[in-house]
């Protein structure tokens, strides 16, 4: 398995690569997504990494390029807001789970019309802010997973969220949510997975909820 750092300065000069997986290593150090120009696909999952550069805007064409990002089950030491102020804005995968990634999540999440799969389980995200609703992929969002935080989010859900109705796997559970779950919830017409166990959710069940998959 490969080991160390890496070196991003010399790999920013391969102008045609497009995919880039050094998963499952024992690499170490900083992710830096924006690994080349023309970079759809950027894989860092299951190493020893510690921290991640910023989405620079001044790396203009893989900001605009980059499709899929996983630093899933490594040792991200950030704030969220850090990492997440600026992102790619045509992102349609970002998976970050299994860190210890902490703060809220920024408001820039509300601004990305490709978004599909948004991850980031177990970590130690909290309620600073609420969840962000995710208002221009309401249209494209097909899995949202924010569980298992160790300080957790607090407040209610926002109302936006539950008009998502591309929304197939939605894993809140493990947080501190409050609120009640409204009978929007029975738009989610696409709706597979639905957890919202160890919260502090204060109602009953619509039956609203009754309708999903055509039950």
């Amino acid at each position: 398995k490969l080991t160390g750092t890496i070196e991003y300065r010399p790999l920013y000069n391969l102008r045609e690569l497009t995919h880039f997986d050094i998963s499952g290593n024992q690499l170490s150090g900083e992710v830096e997504a924006l690994i080349a120009p023309s970079v759809k696909y950027a894989d860092f999952s299951n190493n020893g990494f510690t921290s991640m550069r910023r989405f620079e805007k001044y790396k203009v064409r893989s900001l605009q390029t980059l499709r899929y990002c996983d630093v899933s089950n490594n040792v991200i030491q950030q704030n969220a807001t850090d990492i997440l102020e600026i992102i790619a804005p045509n992102i349609e995968q970002f998976i970050a789970s299994n860190n210890n990634i902490s703060g809220s999540l920024p408001a820039s999440l509300n601004n990305l019309p490709k978004l599909r799969q948004f991850i980031m389980a177990s970590n130690a995200l909290c309620g600073c802010g609420d969840l962000p609703d995710f208002t221009q992929s309401f249209a494209t969002l097909q899995e949202l997973d924010v569980s298992n935080q160790t300080e957790g989010f607090t407040g209610p859900i926002p109302e936006k969220l539950w008009r998502s109705l591309s929304l197939k796997i939605l894993n809140l559970a493990d947080n501190r949510l409050t609120g009640t779950i409204p009978s929007l919830v029975g738009n989610l017409d696409e709706l597979e997975v639905f957890d919202l166990s160890n919260n502090l959710i204060n109602s009953s069940l619509p039956s609203e909820l009754g309708l999903l998959g055509g039950g």
